[in-house]
């Protein structure tokens, strides 16, 4: 957990080497940030799943970066403690190595992000290390990618097969060579996770990946039962906020229909003398 100074990436390296897990949390917005900040967390993400669990987008490709932007925005200004790591937009760093730089420093220098996120394999491994080298650090993410639905036929475990797996694992070395300082496997096998966290230098951290791993990742909206969309099978839930929120603002609608709301407690009235002023005023203006 944060203690009073923000999180590095030095840190994150020696929370591994020390064994104490990392703890982040997929996070949107200001409230959140301050109630997450205040508990501890070392890494605050900005993903695709923000968008598509408040703002109702049903694939993580139609996500706009004007979303991820400003959500990056909302979490920053919380001033957080943790690292704030956005998520680069699909396809945003899949082509040219300038326009990937150009993107990643926008996160963070006008959305405040101190990293992006590159949903990456070996085949985008040269565009990452390129935005390394600028400067910007980056958070890989391997295994189940949802920018990539299509392609790995559903939201469903990768790296099944041995072949499969050893790709997975070529995909991982690749981005730590390339300069990703922690790596995040999502939906993958216990064992494959296992055997990363052992093999690899930097933070492995489990998305529904087994608990093997340097740090444990979720998205708050799982966590706290508060999504637009059912909550994953792999995701936890420690909580559930939407009887809270649904008897709340249900007591407050029922409160305005039957007139009890607001009541005399929450009226605020002006002096009688300046009651007076008024209606002299209004008087006058009207003849």
């Amino acid at each position: 957990m944060t203690a009073g100074k923000k999180v590095t990436i030095q840190q994150l390296r020696k929370m591994k080497a020390d064994g104490t897990r990392i703890c982040a949390l997929g996070v949107y917005d200001t409230p959140m940030a301050v109630v997450a900040d205040r508990i501890g967390f070392e890494i605050f993400i900005i993903g695709n799943s923000g968008p598509m669990s408040l703002l109702g987008y049903k694939e993580s490709s139609a996500v706009h970066p004007e979303d991820l932007f400003y959500m990056t925005r909302a979490v920053k200004r919380a001033e957080p403690k943790a690292l704030i790591v956005a998520t680069m937009p699909f396809l945003s760093y899949f082509g040219s190595k300038d326009r990937a730089i150009d993107v990643a420093a926008h996160l963070v220098r006008d959305g405040g992000a101190d990293a992006v996120q590159c949903h990456a394999d070996r085949n985008t491994c040269d565009n990452v290390q390129a935005i390394v080298r600028s400067g910007v650090p980056v958070l890989a993410h391997i295994g189940l990618r949802s920018v990539r639905k299509t392609e790995q036929s559903g939201f469903r475990v990768q790296g099944r097969s041995a072949t499969a797996a050893d790709e997975i694992v070529a995909d991982a070395m690749a981005l730590q060579e390339a300069g990703a300082f922690a790596i995040v496997a999502e939906l993958i096998p216990a064992q494959l996770t296992s055997h990363l966290r052992k093999e690899l230098n930097v933070p492995i951290l489990s998305l529904g990946s087994g608990p093997d791993a340097d740090g444990i990742y979720q998205v708050s909206a799982d966590v706290v039962g508060f999504s637009v969309f059912p909550r994953p099978k792999t995701a936890a839930q420690f909580g559930n906020v939407r009887p809270l929120i649904e008897s709340a603002i249900e007591r407050f609608c029922r409160s305005v229909q039957s007139r009890e709301f607001p009541s005399k407690s929450e009226e605020r009235c002006m002096a009688e003398s300046e009651r007076d002023k008024l209606f002299q005023v209004l008087r006058e203006a009207q003849r």
